[in-house]
């Protein structure tokens, strides 16, 4: 899948193009088609003061996402994800 990556902290210039696996999902999570993205404030801390809770590195930050749910595990998660079945759009 194609994603934006970060290496290191630093300016927007750190932001990376590149082609990553598609991840597993675990019991309490979904895969979303990402369609529509946004940098929210954590998201440009992580990239530029390179915060200890943020994500180890290389690394995607993803804190606001819309998209089409792919696959849902095995846990009811509509309690996290304003959509949560297959097929469903997310916002």
């Amino acid at each position: 899948m194609k994603a934006m990556i970060i290496r290191e902290s630093g300016e927007p210039s750190v932001f990376q193009a590149a082609d990553i696996p598609v991840p597993r999902i675990g019991p309490s999570q979904v895969l979303v088609r990402v369609a529509a993205t946004s940098v929210n404030p954590v998201d440009w801390k992580i990239r530029k003061l390179g915060l200890p809770l943020g994500p180890d590195m290389p690394a995607v930050l993803q804190g606001d996402v819309a998209g089409m749910v792919e696959a849902v595990g095995a846990d009811d998660v509509r309690q996290y994800v304003y959509c949560s079945e297959q097929g469903d759009k997310s916002s």
